[in-house]
């Protein structure tokens, strides 16, 4: 296959394997197309080709999975919205050379299939973990997030996604060995990986345990804002109205549910029972329903009602304050009017950078703010969007009319990195602000790991498919930290999960709600936060001396002929 059939091919076959993530999510068309891909890569009759194919597929894929951020566009009047497309395309254009370099590489350094599969399962994690890092780098969407409607995503707390990414490839591979091996031993081969697979998802099954709940109540705001009213400053003291508005209904559902004790997940699932907009999502998680007694909504009568309420962490998006808090005290008593004593308020909004040059500079912040108006903590996104956060290059791109997403003149100042927050009596937490929550070992300080990860975002810009696939990237972390995230945005998908990746509770997309239960307990430190990409990096280095040791064997001499004797 080498003329223009096969790279239509290998570009349909990316965008079949779009198919598998959020929001469809259909993982065996994934692994059909990573089979083609494969087929194509060990069959190339050299570098070249094999490289083009690789970057046909990305391109196939990030065009279609990707084609959200195209909406983004349409919230801004400083560049025409068709923009948008040519920023899809352009940007698909550039992800899909970390597909080629894996594809090419297999090709050139090898002439054997196998062991050109060898090299391609070998090189493609590290060219994904370039892609996430080279140039702030896009860690949207590994080929691993393809295994989260399936308990093989639980091994994500041993090689992380990145890891989950080989898996994938080893199951292409197995499937294109069992259909097309070219010998008996070569299909038993094929079986033996599946095989193996299908244990790592029993294992990961197995793993999963019901979760533990702390004390400590929590209330997840979704107001419900669309971001054509965002920045609206006649509707500012309407939307505050809003989020303090479903903050009372959260904290009233908190003061009159019955609590639940450490272990009791069916009292947690009567508290996610009773908010507007709520639902549980297990139906499409695929792992087990959160196991506990009666999901009816009913209280349990052998546990005893509370008088009065805990103190409880309320959480708000990104942005959603719009006064900078830290210069009007006034508008800190606002924001946190009805809150009760001992309460704490985590929201996003704009801190003010000071010291530096132009004189005033913001940054995308995270605030903690006590019941009385008081400041107790503060985070500065680290990772900033290029393009919807600072322009790179201003000089070069402001004269040809590319500005930021966001309104404002200056460019966000970019904060130093994860940090763990110490919340006054209650379990401390690692901020993360929207896109962050995408970056494997980016989401929590390893030298104070916090009980869990409060992810603000704001994802009202990203049209229907950017949200589930921003909750899938949170579902990877939670299960590679072995940390319960709380998840926050202003139009959907709000959610709590747990440290092993399932959603506990939702506010579904476009709707306004709130969730009010008890955050899960932590998982214990999992190997990956241990070792980190280690194993991985070590796999592929095997995979590479294997490769290249196969493709350099001799086949075997045949029988000498048989000499006559003269007689």
């Amino acid at each position: 296959m080498v003329g223009s059939r096969s790279l239509l091919l290998a570009l349909g076959a990316g965008a079949a394997s779009a198919l598998a993530f959020a929001p469809l999510d259909i993982w065996p068309l994934g692994l059909i197309g990573l089979t083609l891909l494969v087929s194509l890569v060990v069959n190339a009759p050299g570098w070249p080709r094999a490289a083009l194919f690789g970057w046909l597929f990305g391109v196939g894929q990030f065009a279609i999975s990707l084609n959200w951020i195209a909406t983004a566009f349409t919230f801004q009047a400083k560049m025409p919205a068709a923009l948008g497309w040519v920023a899809v395309l352009g940007l698909s254009l550039y992800l899909a050379l970390f597909m080629a370099l894996p594809a090419g590489l297999a090709a050139g350094l090898a002439r054997k299939p196998l062991a050109r599969g060898l090299l391609l399962i070998g090189a493609w994690g590290p060219a994904e973990w370039l892609r996430g890092t080279l140039l702030t780098g896009f860690a949207w969407n590994p080929l691993g997030a393809m295994w989260l409607a399936t308990p093989v995503a639980q091994a994500a707390a041993v090689v992380g996604g990145i890891g989950l990414s080989l898996l994938a490839l080893v199951a292409a591979t197995a499937l294109l060995w069992l259909g097309t091996g070219p010998s008996p031993r070569r299909r038993l081969a094929g079986i033996g990986l599946l095989a193996a697979i299908a244990l790592v998802g029993l294992a990961g099954r197995s793993r999963i345990r019901d979760t533990a709940y702390l004390s400590a109540p929590v209330v997840v705001v979704q107001p419900g804002i669309g971001q054509d009213e965002r920045y609206d400053p006649s509707g500012a003291a309407r939307r505050l109205a809003q989020y303090q508005e479903l903050t009372q209904r959260g904290l009233q559902q908190v003061s009159t549910a019955t609590r639940p004790g450490l272990g009791s997940a069916a009292v947690a699932r009567q508290l996610l029972g009773g908010g507007a907009g709520m639902r549980n999502l297990d139906s499409n998680s695929g792992f087990a329903d959160v196991p506990g007694g009666n999901t009816n909504g009913d209280a349990d009568p052998n546990a005893a009602a509370a008088p009065t309420r805990d103190p409880a962490l309320i959480i708000w998006p990104e942005g959603a304050i719009d006064d900078l808090i830290e210069l009007d005290p006034a508008a800190r008593q606002r924001v946190t009017a009805g809150m009760g004593t001992g309460d704490l308020l985590l929201a996003g909004g704009t801190g003010v950078v000071r010291g530096t040059r132009p004189p005033a500079r913001y940054a995308n912040s995270l605030f903690v703010l006590s019941h009385d108006g008081r400041i107790l903590g503060r985070y500065d996104k680290a990772h900033l969007v290029p393009l919807g956060e600072y322009v790179p290059w201003r000089a070069l791109l402001e004269p040809l009319g590319i500005a930021r997403l966001v309104p404002g003149d200056y460019d966000f100042a970019a904060g130093p990195g994860p940090r763990t927050l110490r919340l006054p009596g209650f379990t401390s937490v690692s901020p993360v602000i929207c896109y962050e929550i995408a970056f494997p070992q980016a989401v929590a300080n390893r030298s104070e790991r916090p009980g869990w990860i409060a992810n603000v975002s704001n994802d009202a810009w990203f049209g229907a498919w950017g949200p589930p696939q921003h909750l899938a990237q949170a579902r990877l972390r939670a299960i590679e930290e072995g940390l319960p995230i709380a998840r926050a945005t202003p139009t959907g998908i709000s959610a709590v999960i747990d440290g092993f990746g399932r959603i506990l509770g939702s506010v579904a997309e476009g709707e306004a709600g709130v969730i009010a239960m008890t955050m899960p307990t932590p998982q214990p430190e999992t190997l990956f936060v241990r070792m980190g990409l280690y194993p991985t990096l070590v796999t592929a280095l095997l995979l590479l001396f294997g490769a290249l040791r196969i493709d350099r064997q001799q086949p075997p001499a045949g029988p000498r002929p048989i000499r006559r004797i003269p007689v």
